[in-house]
């Protein structure tokens, strides 16, 4: 039989390597498939800035027999988010013959990438907390049930929508849940109905879980949980250039559709050390986009 060489190989590794990294970076986030997305496969430049629109409010007038109706023209508004995140993991495959042909090699490779680009993505969802009007809960303080229905009030008072509320909490917070005499047994025994990875259901809130969930030190320490509804925030992600031609790099960009993500993989061989080179990136920008959508539930 004849050998597979690097160059017979050469046209299928990018996309290999591009699609165990989205499979592995897929099964390490929360926020990212929680808060609003936008993506598109065009290519991109690091800096730019995108013009989402975001419709006015609109009131229901009343109509009587013969009248016309009432024409409204609300005040449309914009959210601009700027790709300013352009996040890499790279490394060096000497020989990529046999790291394809051995899936552990890379299964290593790229769950090690997925998950750094993972947590890249995550944090800098969590970091929009600081821009949150309303909070509940106290620092210091494990999330209790009271915590929990003290979120889902002021969410309520705001008008926002019952359906699709989530709650990502720390893992101390989950533990303190699960600890709760009076929550343990519900959360054991009512799984109908609950997403993969999620704790469970509590007031209208999905429950899920993130070693990522912010904590500002201090006496106490400050733990930062979120409850929200996708319009709290948006991901916004691009795909990067492909490399110039004739330049013997060769990549893949793929996209995922049930988190949006967007991941370019690269390769090409590096004459300095002999070996071929592969980079994993993203290229993305977070904002907030309504304030009432999202609380702050310390603990």
């Amino acid at each position: 039989m004849p050998n597979v060489t690097v160059t017979t190989a050469q046209h299928f590794i990018p996309e290999i390597w591009a699609q165990t990294a989205m499979q592995q970076l897929r099964n390490n986030i929360v926020l990212a498939r929680l808060v609003t997305r936008d993506t598109d496969i065009a290519a991109f430049q690091q800096g730019d800035v995108l013009h989402i629109p975001f419709p006015g409010a609109m009131t229901a007038n009343n109509k009587t027999a013969g009248s016309t109706v009432t024409l409204q023209a609300p005040s449309d508004s914009e959210v601009q988010v700027t790709l300013n995140k352009h996040k890499e993991v790279s490394f060096l495959v000497e020989d990529p013959v046999r790291a394809m042909q051995n899936q552990d090699v890379i299964e290593r490779y790229t769950r090690e990438a997925a998950v750094a680009l993972a947590e890249a993505i995550e944090t800098d969802l969590f970091a929009l907390y600081t821009g949150l009007t309303h909070s509940v809960g106290t620092s210091g303080t494990d999330l209790s049930a009271a915590t929990i229905r003290s979120a889902r009030k002021t969410l309520n008072d705001a008008k926002v929508p019952q359906a699709n509320r989530h709650l990502v909490v720390s893992t101390k917070d989950e533990i303190a849940l699960l600890g709760d005499s009076n929550l343990g047994s519900y959360f054991a025994f009512n799984r109908v109905g609950i997403p993969d990875g999620a704790l469970g259901q509590l007031y209208g809130f999905t429950i899920w879980t993130s070693q990522l969930v912010p904590v500002v030190a201090g006496s106490p320490n400050s733990t930062k949980n979120l409850a929200f509804t996708p319009e709290f925030a948006i991901l916004a992600m691009r795909a990067l250039p492909e490399p110039p031609p004739n330049s013997g790099a060769r990549s893949a960009v793929v996209r995922d559709p049930e988190s949006g993500i967007v991941l370019r993989a690269t390769m090409a061989y590096n004459a300095s050390y002999l070996g071929v080179q592969v980079t994993l990136d993203v290229l993305y920008g977070v904002a907030e986009l309504r304030d009432a959508c999202g609380v702050v539930v310390l603990s």
